[in-house]
């Protein structure tokens, strides 16, 4: 768990020495590691609908 949390502290500071404005991500780091694991624990389950997962609007699908 720590180790994850420390790879998206790292993007973080990557992006912010590459000139990247971080303050438009407004998801803390607890929040957005939580969401993380949530979301990869149900893709190795195999679920067929991912949390976090936006739905295609009927009127999209099959474009």
């Amino acid at each position: 768990v720590l180790n994850e949390d420390l790879w998206l502290v790292e993007g973080q500071q990557e992006r912010m020495i590459n000139g990247a404005n971080v303050w438009n991500w407004p998801v803390a780091y607890d929040k957005l590691g939580a969401r993380y694991r949530i979301w990869r624990d149900a893709l190795e389950r195999g679920n067929k609908k991912l949390p976090f997962e936006r739905s295609i609007p009927t009127y999209l699908e099959g474009m």
